[in-house]
């Protein structure tokens, strides 16, 4: 435990996660001091473990990669989705395309956020580990603090205030309000796998996505021999249960021919967990003195595994804004509208998916992408995380058109009987 001290810092930075270890060693870069206060003491258990190939591109310019090669993650070179009703599936292979490369990485979220933070660290953050922020008060000059902490509390000054504290909201609590976003409120449950059955060649890497009456399951390959899988159901089934987790897990698994069968002769390591996967809006994103990033502005759904990288994307595009805002002088809400749409518009495309990959329809030109009109590349781009900064008009208009057919394919379905209707009220 290292102790916060007497002096005041340029910004304070609340949360030590991807969003907050991005932010906070980028703006060192840009000369300003910065504390970062993470109430967990690392490493630390965390579900996310499916990086896109955009993550890779911002691990160098972020000055970690090399860190991160030598954990020897598992590479990722695609994506694979199978939908158990129409018994389509597709394995998507990322392109070296716009900058990215055509890989991402499977990491254990507990050695990758240590590695992030540690890089931090080593960059000059000062970081405060177990310590909770309490009590903001904000004025024109600055932000007052309090930094509870084993053996006492610190009253920490600083001019400005980054909230990258995930689903705890800080800022939201403290200064706003959280906005539940209806029918997709979504329960997890997973667990890690010794043993289950592995792709052959570069498709070993790949995270797998299996759609099933009850909801999804998610698979995804560590390096070695322990796979994280789990699934993603509607709150609903798991509060009418009658028996523990773990049998709820099974009973899921057996519904899933693909899942069990790929689960056969191997090995549960550890507990089942449970993680509630609402859906969210945080506001104010911005203020004057403040902003948010990652998780601390909004949680949708993990199914395009694109958390982490807007986590530090948005912790990246903050960087920037903070950088312009103290050479300025400049800390008034409106200066920060810029950033705030930046990753509003980021971030759509994502929503987008996600609330499509729950109508049938959707999935029956997901998983059957043709390559008219460039639409097989313009899905790949956004499940890379091509689209956060932006997309030329032949990519716009290739998404455009593919959505176009959805709807076009849900009105055959409606005709023909078939399902039309959402899967989100599962």
């Amino acid at each position: 435990m290292v102790a916060v001290g007497p002096r005041s810092w340029d910004v304070l930075v609340v949360g030590g996660g991807p969003a907050g270890s991005t932010a906070a060693t980028l703006m060192v870069h840009r000369g300003l001091s910065v504390a970062l206060a993470e109430r967990e003491t690392f490493p630390r258990f965390h579900v996310g473990e499916s990086l896109l190939p955009a993550n890779t591109a911002l691990f160098d310019r972020l000055g970690v990669h090399e860190a991160i090669r030598k954990a020897g993650p598992l590479v990722k070179y695609g994506a694979a989705f199978h939908d158990q009703e129409s018994d389509l599936g597709y394995a998507f292979r990322f392109r070296q395309d716009g900058g990215l490369p055509g890989y991402g990485y499977q990491v254990k979220r507990a050695e990758f956020d240590a590695i992030l933070l540690d890089h931090a660290r080593s960059r000059g953050v000062h970081v405060v580990q177990p310590a909770t922020v309490t009590r903001p008060v904000f004025d024109r000059d600055g932000v007052t603090v309090e930094v509870e902490r084993p053996g006492g509390v610190d009253h920490v000054r600083t001019r400005f205030l980054v909230d990258a504290s995930g689903r705890e909201g800080f800022l939201a609590r403290a200064v706003g309000r959280r906005h539940r976003r209806p029918n997709l409120g979504k329960v997890a449950l997973f667990a890690h796998q010794r043993g289950a059955r592995r792709f052959a060649g570069i498709e070993e890497g790949h995270i797998r996505i299996y759609v099933f009456p009850e909801g999804w399951f998610w698979w995804i390959p560590f390096a070695g021999d322990v796979t994280s899988v789990g699934a993603v159901l509607h709150a609903r089934t798991v509060r009418s249960w009658t028996g523990s987790l773990g049998t709820l897990y099974d009973a899921m698994i057996a519904r899933v021919p693909a899942v069990a069968d790929g689960l056969a002769g191997a090995e549960r390591v550890g507990p089942v967990h449970r993680m509630a996967n609402f859906a969210y809006r945080n506001r104010p994103v911005v203020g004057n003195r403040f902003l948010a990033v990652g998780d601390a502005i909004a949680f949708v759904d993990p199914i395009f595994s694109a958390g982490v990288y807007i986590a530090m994307q948005s912790a990246e595009l903050a960087a920037e804004a903070v950088g312009r805002a103290f050479e300025t002088g400049r800390f008034e809400a409106r200066r920060f509208r810029a950033y705030e749409r930046r990753v509003a518009r980021g971030m759509r495309p994502f929503f987008r998916f996600i609330h499509g990959y729950y109508r049938p329809a959707f999935l029956d030109i997901f998983l059957d992408p043709q390559p008219f009109l460039g639409m097989r590349e313009a899905v790949t781009s956004v499940l890379a995380g091509g689209a956060f900064h932006g997309m030329g008009w032949r990519q716009r208009f290739a998404l455009e058109t593919f959505f176009g057919i959805t709807r076009l394919r849900a009105g055959i379905r409606r005709i023909q009987g078939r399902p039309a209707a959402s899967r989100l009220e599962w």
